[in-house]
């Protein structure tokens, strides 16, 4: 792996780019994430411009509220993935109306929503994601993903993420559930 200095410039990301994708023909997207990318819009909008002529579809991966800066580069992007923060693990319960402004700006795209879950999530709060996804979207794929810790293990019962499952299951046809894989990968 290399590592570029940060910040770094549009020309000097595009150049890195442009080699990986040469040297890796078998890279089928690109795809931007973070931190936040969207804390950034300037940089960001001047980099997805300069990537389109790979002509690969981009996907956003965005903790999803920061709906003024999607705007902005929403014609751009192929597909967003939406972390939807919940109280329980994000420690925020301040989020749910700039998530919901997400969505709306979001909703002709292609989009898949994440919500990290734990053993202190509660039904209620993963409802109100639903229901909100369901209100705003159309059937996207709404994964839930246990709270892996820096050893691997899951924070959450099977039990209780059965019960999520199911209360989601009730608002969204396509729910799934899928590990942190960043963090399972990260304990090997």
């Amino acid at each position: 792996m290399k590592e570029l200095e940060n910040p770094t410039s549009v020309a000097t990301t595009l150049k890195e780019l442009g080699s990986l994708i040469e040297n890796s023909p078998s890279i089928s997207a690109i795809c931007v994430t973070g931190g936040e990318p969207l804390e950034q819009p300037d940089f960001l909008g001047e980099l997805l411009k300069a990537i389109k002529p790979f002509e690969l579809p981009i996907l956003l991966e965005t903790n999803g509220v920061e709906y003024e800066s999607l705007g902005r580069i929403l014609n751009l992007l192929n597909v967003i993935s939406i972390d939807i923060k919940l109280p329980s693990t994000s420690g925020r319960n301040d989020l749910w109306e700039r998530h919901e402004a997400f969505l709306q700006v979001a909703r002709h795209k292609q989009v898949f929503i994440k919500v990290a879950i734990d053993e202190t999530t509660e039904p209620a709060e993963v409802q109100r994601a639903a229901e909100m996804v369901a209100g705003t979207l159309d059937d996207p794929p709404f994964f839930l993903q246990p709270v892996t810790d820096s050893s691997g293990a899951l924070t959450v019962s099977y039990r209780h993420i059965l019960e999520l499952f199911d209360v989601c299951a009730r608002q969204l046809r396509d729910v799934r559930v899928m590990p942190q894989i960043h963090k399972v990968i990260g304990s090997l």
